[in-house]
């Protein structure tokens, strides 16, 4: 219990510390241009029939150019709809960014349409505080990515910015995680180097 404990403080001081950061930076732009073309770039993108991403929020990495583009080229395009009152979320596919409403946490979200099923070449961006190499995430303490990894195996590609890569996330066993990590200056590959080159 008292190891337990420690994680939670640990993590718990490094979303405070990575929120500061996030709120301090000041080349969000130039920073989200980076990622959006390093991740075009990707095979692992190239190759995939369907993406799966986040609609950033606040002082997020961007993912609205993002979402266009993947539209733009013609991909299957899902986006989560928290499940109120669980720690469960659901992706919807839209066709346009029009398509999303506010909804839990004042977040952009989808209409409840036609729902992910397990696909073979889907591609998951996830958001997060932080990274670490070894793809440990640091979300924001609701498990909703973790409960939707444990149903779906999907390859998960966490997009931050490059200072919120840091050596070390505390973690918990049911915590996911990631095959990758994209920031605006690297790749950082955390499973099977083939899957995510």
């Amino acid at each position: 219990m008292h190891g337990l404990m420690t994680d939670i403080t640990e993590k718990n001081a490094l979303r405070r510390k990575m929120r500061a950061a996030r709120k301090a930076c000041t080349d969000r732009a130039t920073r989200d241009d980076c990622l959006l073309q390093r991740l075009m770039a990707l095979s692992v993108y190239q190759k995939a029939s369907c993406v799966l991403s986040y609609v950033s929020f606040g002082t997020e990495a961007d993912t609205l150019s993002i979402l266009d583009r993947v539209l733009a080229d013609g991909k299957a395009l899902y986006v989560p709809k928290c499940v109120p009152n669980t720690n469960r979320m659901v992706f919807y596919r839209i066709s346009a960014l029009r398509d999303l409403s506010p909804g839990a946490y004042g977040i952009l979200e989808p209409k409840e349409a036609e729902a992910y099923q397990d696909e073979a070449n889907a591609l998951c961006l996830v958001p997060g505080l932080a990274f670490s190499a070894d793809g440990a995430r640091l979300g924001y303490g609701k498990g909703y990515y973790d409960t939707f990894f444990a149903q779906h195996p999907v390859l998960k590609l966490g997009l931050c910015y490059d200072f919120q890569l840091v050596p070390q996330v505390p973690t918990q066993p049911h915590d996911v995680r990631m095959d990758g990590v994209l920031t605006d200056k690297r790749l950082v590959l955390t499973a099977d180097e083939e899957r995510m080159e």
